[in-house]
């Protein structure tokens, strides 16, 4: 039974229940039609970008390079979502990989590509991977990437600091801290459908400051405080530090290690330590990135008790931009030849290098 209650109006002509006439059904098709063409067409136009991921903020001309690290007003970070939900290139081409990285931010600093490409890529044809999380000093959250992803290098390199990074790196949190700024890291708890949101909302929010930042300045003037914007390498998980104040000066004032060499390990650590080794499931060398309160004593400890070795630069005076707690342009590229150097005299490089023990599938 039909239960539609006509309704008219005082002449007694009907009046449409929804309140709209012919008219304002067709001005509502239209609007709704306008914005699903101008929404199809963003989308078009983001995907036509040809980025690393849906939406990227790439570099004009080299698109492999995104916008991992900005806001005006809140500052977010791309790349924990894009490797932990395997969003975009970078797991691929870390799975290519012959010799990878973990880290903090101390070896986003401290790794220059370049000196990398031509030291060891090169001359031993090595594919090398930077998978260093920025904000993020413990290893448990690279652990659990290469688990996922099934990241099988046939070297990996841990940079083992117990606390420039903001902690220890055999820890197994899942935090990570931008300044006072610390909390779990949401990718972890969210699903590749929420991630994605997330990443797509992350460029267009900062497309959006990117296109009104002058307006907004010449209303409201500079803000001041705001962290550096930087990028990230999908090929090779290099990061672009060039944007952070004298990261390119030269004549920067050198590391000073101040913490007391009596500095030693724990038995939580090196079982964590164990742990993670086993888990990587590929040999495993040690190394340490300068920086004033880190700690070698606690490096040579973890590698004897594990059964791994160290590649260790014999210096620990490299230049640094912010006043020893990370390496600038002339520190990584110094740093990034000595660490070669120091890994070249590993028996785990040099069986990598002679012996055609490329991972199976």
């Amino acid at each position: 039974m039909d239960r539609r209650v006509e309704r008219t109006d005082r002449a007694g002509h009907q009046v449409d229940p929804d309140g709209l006439g012919p008219a304002g059904r067709r001005y509502l098709g239209c609007l709704l039609g306008l914005t699903a063409a101008m929404l199809g067409g963003l989308g078009v136009w983001l995907a036509a970008q040809g980025g690393d991921h849906f939406s990227a903020i790439g570099r004009p001309g080299d698109p492999a390079w995104y916008r991992n690290f900005g806001g005006d007003s809140v500052t977010e970070i791309q790349d924990q979502d894009l490797f932990y939900h395997g969003i975009g290139r970078s797991i691929d081409n870390a799975r290519q990989a012959d010799v990878i990285i973990l880290g903090s931010s101390l070896v986003s600093f401290a790794i220059d590509q370049a000196v990398m490409h031509e030291r060891l890529e090169k001359p031993y044809g090595l594919k090398f991977y930077n998978m260093a999380f920025v904000g993020v000093a413990s290893g448990e959250f690279a652990r659990q990437i290469a688990l996922r992803h099934h990241l099988r290098p046939r070297l990996w390199i841990l940079n083992a600091d117990d606390g420039g990074g903001g902690g220890n790196f055999f820890h197994r949190n899942l935090t990570r801290a931008f300044g006072a700024d610390v909390r779990p890291i949401p990718s972890t708890k969210l699903s590749r459908y929420g991630a994605t949101y997330e990443i797509i909302r992350r460029n267009l929010r900062w497309r959006f400051e990117d296109a009104t930042r002058h307006w907004r300045e010449a209303l409201a003037g500079p803000r001041s405080g705001p962290l550096p914007r930087f990028d990230r390498d999908d090929r090779t998980g290099a990061a672009d530090m060039s944007t952070f104040p004298r990261f390119l000066s030269q004549g920067n004032p050198r590391v000073k290690m101040t913490r007391d060499p009596a500095c030693h390990t724990t038995p939580d650590v090196i079982a964590n330590a164990r742990d993670m080794v086993r888990s990587l499931g590929a040999p495993v060398v040690l190394t340490f990135v300068p920086n004033f309160h880190g700690c070698l004593t606690q490096v040579r400890e973890i590698a004897a008790a594990i059964g791994v070795e160290t590649a260790l630069p014999s210096r620990t005076d490299y230049s640094s931009w912010d006043g020893g707690g990370h390496l600038d342009g002339q520190g990584a590229a110094d740093f990034t030849r000595d660490l070669i150097d120091a890994l070249e005299q590993t028996r785990a490089f040099q069986g990598m290098r002679d012996n055609d023990d490329r991972r199976k599938p």
